[in-house]
């Protein structure tokens, strides 16, 4: 599966509520943590990838799903990264330093998977297809990517969706259709959202990204 999907550094933030309460000590001034990352899940591997960037550094590690995750020293210090082998749970939960006191502060996102099973077996250039593949429809922060690997390993195609959509049905017309060639694939879904939040002790930016077992499609003229 690409890199490239994997989206390793982020800016930007969305408001979810916190565990945690941080006050600040008399006459002193706010530090705010700053922390950026990604989470992926692959799911025929049922095996999760943790990366965080946590400035200024603090001597507490940060937590995935209670267990400290390893300084990953080879890019740096404030550098963490954590494997795990788990079937999902929908969501994942972590941890992180809170400012400078000696304390960590909860953090926890849900995220729901898509499935591949109803994707076609085959596709016409010539027809729109439209198949199940979420429980709910995308919200705007999220993105649906319909990733077709050749069999003979040329170039892949991607089809992307933005959110948010009415419903969990993906509908790809024609037109799009029609830019892929055709063959035989390995077709998989990714699922793409920024978890982000900010409180006066904590700013957070989490890139998660789950990528479904992958299912075999002919697409035909």
């Amino acid at each position: 599966m690409p890199n490239s999907l994997s989206g390793v550094r982020l800016l930007s933030l969305l408001l979810l509520p916190f565990l945690c309460t941080c006050g600040r000590a008399p006459g002193q001034e706010a530090v705010i943590t700053l922390v950026v990352g990604s989470v992926r899940y692959q799911e025929d591997a049922q095996q999760l990838d943790a990366d965080l960037s946590i400035e200024p550094q603090n001597s507490h590690a940060p937590t995935l799903y209670g267990s400290a995750m390893p300084p990953f020293t080879a890019v740096g210090a404030g550098h963490y990264r954590a494997r795990r082998k788990i079937s999902f749970p929908g969501k994942v939960s972590f941890a992180l330093p809170c400012g400078t006191a000696e304390r960590l502060c909860p953090r926890e996102f849900s995220f729901s998977p898509p499935f591949p099973d109803s994707i076609p077996p085959t596709v016409s250039h010539g027809e729109t297809v439209s198949f199940p593949a979420l429980v709910a429809g995308l919200l705007e922060p999220e993105i649906l990517v319909i990733f077709f690997e050749p069999e003979d390993r040329s170039s892949p195609r991607r089809i992307s969706l933005q959110g948010p959509t009415r419903n969990g049905r993906v509908t790809l017309p024609k037109k799009a259709l029609q830019d892929i060639p055709f063959g035989n694939y390995r077709v998989y879904l990714i699922k793409q959202r920024l978890y982000a939040d900010s409180t006066a002790r904590l700013q957070t930016s989490i890139q998660a990204e789950y990528f479904t077992k992958s299912v075999a499609v002919e697409v035909r003229k």
